[in-house]
């Protein structure tokens, strides 16, 4: 959630930026054109991206800024014309009908039906405005140029394009907000934004180049931020995995401590309450350790065991830390719910006498570099030994070594 966050910071103060750079032409004209080859590179490496990380929707959006890139700047290789006045009639209205049809679609993957599907369709909107642009119009213009709105907007574009604009921004940012998680999910309503900017406020082929440039930079981002967590972050709890324990293993000084975490009995309560409760045990068990205070960082490292890792922190320093967590853990009352309760919440709350509270508590070894050992694996051999104390000693405590 926090790599969410600071991804949706990204792409806000960037879109920002460059309204401040496009509104008060801090760069010329000539210069910001000169890297229209640069902006239509950038697309095609986040294609590429997306077809190496098989991300369908990434990449059918993208052909719709690279389709009007080319027209804009290269309209021979599309067999047209060109004409910047038929683009920023129809750039608009394909941009926000695009992403109103492909961007809402959840991510199936490339190689499969649905990855092909959206490819078709964008296909389809593109093949229509490719007829559209080379048919382009008088009679076409002034039916777009109607008045709709009787308030006179401050907007380059027509009403008819800005409802349209409007409808697929409302759409887009709704769902991508209430049923999707990841980063490349989300990524699509800033994408939009980004890319109906230059049309809405500008209409000049450099801030084009500016906005497209940066639609491209986001996916990229998103893409690359996704990966990372797929790599680094356990999928079930949210917290760093095993791979970033040992990431972070390259990063340590000669003095640090770490401690291995296993949850007490969870065999037995996963095969007395199922896989669904263990999991939501595992999700609660992280998050009270993800909550370690000291400098402590935890990492799900494998089944019902975690690790907490404190760099440049001795034994005295961090054993209050672990016995605060570990307290906490053993004071928090789980609810296990029943499996016949309605998945909606009925109008009059009804005392469910089959609600059972259980306690949970975890065992923690501890072992300290260098006192310990000189490297990360024997350290780690040194606090699962403590840990086989801990289990020994009556679980629910901490052995350090």
């Amino acid at each position: 959630m926090n790599n969410i966050n600071k991804f949706h910071l990204t792409s806000f103060s960037s879109i920002v930026l460059l309204f401040i750079i496009a509104y008060f032409d801090i760069f010329s004209q000539n210069t910001i054109l000169a890297f229209k080859d640069v902006s239509i590179g950038l697309i095609i490496i986040a294609m590429l991206f997306s077809v190496f990380f098989a991300r369908s929707k990434t990449l059918v959006l993208l052909f719709i800024p690279l389709f009007f890139s080319l027209y804009m700047f290269y309209p021979t290789i599309l067999g047209l014309d060109g004409g910047e006045y038929s683009f920023w009639y129809l750039y608009p209205i394909t941009t926000a009908l695009g992403f109103l049809f492909i961007g809402i679609l959840q991510e199936r993957g490339l190689f499969c039906f649905y990855g092909v599907s959206k490819i078709v369709i964008m296909f389809i909107i593109l093949g229509i405005t490719y007829y559209l642009i080379a048919t382009f119009s008088t009679e076409f213009k002034n039916a777009l140029d109607t008045s709709i709105i009787s308030y006179n907007l401050s907007i380059k574009v027509n009403d008819f394009t800005f409802l349209i604009a409007i409808l697929s921004i409302l759409f887009v940012t709704s769902i991508s907000t209430l049923f999707f998680t990841n980063n490349i999910e989300k990524a699509p309503f800033w994408v939009l934004y980004t890319l109906l900017l230059p049309s809405v406020f500008f209409q000049t082929q450099s801030s084009f180049i500016l906005f497209c440039s940066l639609s491209s930079v986001i996916f990229i981002i998103a893409l690359l931020k996704d990966a990372y967590n797929m790599a680094y972050i356990d999928t079930l709890t949210q917290i760093p995995a095993r791979r970033a324990l040992e990431e972070s293993f390259l990063k340590l000084g000669s003095t640090y401590s770490l401690a291995m975490v296993d949850i007490d009995f969870f065999k037995k309560f996963n095969d007395t309450y199922g896989h669904d409760v263990g999991d939501d045990v595992l999700k609660l068990v992280a998050e009270q350790l993800n909550a370690v205070k000291g400098g402590g960082k935890a990492f799900r490292y494998g089944g019902e065991e975690f690790t907490i890792l404190f760099s440049n922190k001795n034994h005295d320093e961090i054993l209050v830390y672990l016995e605060d967590v570990r307290e906490s853990i053993a004071k928090r009352a789980f609810t296990i719910r029943s499996k016949d309760r309605p998945t909606e919440e009925p109008e009059e709350k009804i005392k469910n006498k089959n609600l059972k509270k259980v306690n949970l508590t975890v065992s923690i070894g501890v072992a300290h570099a260098p006192y310990d050992g000189k490297t990360p694996t024997q350290i780690m051999k040194k606090a699962d030994e403590s840990l086989y104390e801990a289990k020994e000693n009556g679980r629910n405590c901490t052995i350090t070594s």
